[in-house]
């Protein structure tokens, strides 16, 4: 997975689907307005427009929407893949226009991811055409199998608990002796009488 600045989405916005680049360095450089400590000034944003005709699809073969329809679906694309400081688009106050992308230094963004921020698709590893995230079954693999060792994990505790030899009480233990006390095996008088008389009477023996 390579590590990407903002100039490289940027370069990849363009290459999959002809979007318009700007308030960059690389790009027609970054008017004023902008917050001085934001990310523009130094390089770590850019404003995307769609500028294709008004109704055209994301990409060949598509399905034909507004322009103002395809920068709102590249605003919640660009929200999904959590790879971005900033996004903000139309819905965001000042940006109903233009979706503003911002990422601070490097990230790892694949290919795949790319494209389908640019256009709503990619083509897997198969030759295949997706619109489905790129990764997105990664991650919901990794959270059923979390949610399973959890599962398994729980189920365990609940198994040990039950297994787990149970303290008595003081109450309990009393009432255990007294029952063996009460079934224990009976000396037979003759036994008491001469236990009895042997320890009381020592024997004469000449």
């Amino acid at each position: 997975m390579a590590e990407r600045t903002i100039a490289d989405v940027a370069r990849a916005l363009k290459k999959y689907a002809k979007l318009d680049i700007g308030e960059h360095p690389e790009f027609g450089g970054v008017g004023s307005g902008h917050s001085p400590t934001g990310y523009h000034p130094v390089g770590q944003a850019i404003d995307v427009r769609d500028w294709r005709p008004d109704i055209a699809p994301a990409y060949e073969g598509g399905k034909p929407k507004s322009w103002k329809e395809r920068t709102g679906e590249l605003r919640w694309r660009a929200k999904q893949l959590g790879l971005f400081n900033e996004v903000l688009g139309p819905g965001d106050p000042g940006h109903d226009t233009h979706v503003h992308l911002a990422l601070a230094g490097k990230k790892s963004i694949t290919d795949p991811q790319l494209e389908w921020l640019a256009t709503g698709r990619y083509k897997t590893a198969e030759g295949k055409l997706s619109d489905i995230m790129p990764g997105a079954d990664l991650i919901a693999s990794a959270e059923q199998q979390q949610s399973s060792s959890g599962d398994d994990l729980s189920t365990l505790l609940t198994l040990l608990e039950a297994t787990k030899p149970k303290q008595k009480t003081l109450k309990e233990s009393i009432m255990e002796q007294a029952l063996a006390d009460a079934f224990a095996p009976r000396q037979s008088m003759a036994q008491q009488l001469l236990a009895q008389y042997m320890s009381s009477s020592p024997l004469d023996i000449g």
